[in-house]
């Protein structure tokens, strides 16, 4: 009984230690390197361009707030952190007019960009790697892992139209090839086809406009908090969520569907309702959701989402 108690106990003191750790080390924070802050904060705001240019149907003049916070944050950055930030800040921008010129669409914020541009063009010299890429769905399965892996990316364009069920449970059968700790198995999957649901639930995660109309297939991927027991797995269920949820998006590739991860980065609130609507016990960790289906056409475009070099996350230690 007094190893329990002290493990309960423990469950406390490291949820403490956590609060203090992310609010030491936040987006948010003074406390951390300007450039490093910076560094994230581009990065999403400029996918943000790329996830609008990537829609079946993207708005003409979409985002503006956000074109301009990019140009504006991009000004003050430090390139010689790391140049991913501005290639892909830039070739996102370059997008976003090349969009608007086929268009035939004009406006003086198009105008503001086409400046910024050219006074980047000696700085960093083109080609710049964002914005979008051409996507081909080739009727074929991925032919080895470095295929498989090379050929995933976030599909927006996908057909409403509800996928077999049985092909759906054997996507999900291979992805439980995914490791698990101790093999607990704790990862859940909840599918959903019904579009008034879908709808519901897609409007609670809130991350899927101009695209959710399209989704007639989704995933929910949650944890069985009952798998982990003390202080040292507090966090272990989003581990084996994730790992499980990554599978599960290679099985619907190498299937030939498309796939688009939608986080749930909320609060306990939003969570309740989701599991509501959903009709998830409240047992489950909610990990994210996965929008999928077949694509739209064989030829799409997708966000271009440029990697960092491997030099600068990998630390080599002897």
């Amino acid at each position: 009984m007094l190893s329990k108690l002290l493990k309960v106990a423990g469950i406390f003191s490291e949820a403490l230690r956590d609060a203090a750790l992310f609010l030491r080390f936040n987006a948010y924070s003074p406390f951390v390197d300007p450039s490093k802050r910076a560094f994230y904060k581009i990065l999403i705001e400029a996918h943000t361009i790329e996830k609008g240019l990537s829609l079946p149907n993207p708005k003409p003049l979409f985002g503006k707030d956000k074109v301009r916070f990019v140009m504006a944050a991009l000004s003050r950055y430090d390139i010689r952190h790391s140049p991913v930030p501005a290639h892909m800040s830039l070739g996102a921008l370059q997008a976003y007019a090349n969009f608007h010129a086929r268009l035939g669409v004009s406006d003086p914020l198009l105008d503001e960009i086409a400046a910024y541009l050219a006074a980047w063009e000696d700085r960093l010299p083109k080609p710049w790697q964002g914005g979008t890429r051409d996507y081909s769905f080739n009727g074929q399965p991925p032919g080895d892992l470095p295929q498989l892996m090379a050929s995933r990316s976030s599909i927006r364009t996908l057909r409403p139209a509800p996928l077999d069920p049985d092909r759906i449970v054997e996507a999900i059968s291979l992805a439980q090839l995914a490791p698990s700790q101790c093999n607990r198995q704790s990862t859940r999957v909840h599918t959903y086809q019904d579009r008034a649901r879908i709808q519901e639930l897609l409007a609670l995660q809130g991350g899927s406009r101009g695209f959710a109309d399209n989704v007639g297939n989704l995933f929910v991927v949650s944890s069985d908090i009952c798998a982990w027991g003390g202080p040292g797995q507090r966090n272990q269920a989003y581990v084996d969520g994730a790992l499980f949820a990554m599978c599960l998006m290679f099985a619907c590739r190498s299937m030939g569907w498309g796939a688009c991860p939608l986080n749930l980065a909320i609060d306990h609130r939003t969570e309740s309702a989701i599991r509501r609507a959903g009709g998830i016990p409240a047992g489950e960790r909610l990990i994210l959701m996965i929008a999928f289906g077949e694509p739209i056409a064989p030829q799409t475009r997708v966000a271009f989402s440029p990697r960092r070099p491997a030099a600068e996350i990998a630390t080599l230690h002897a």
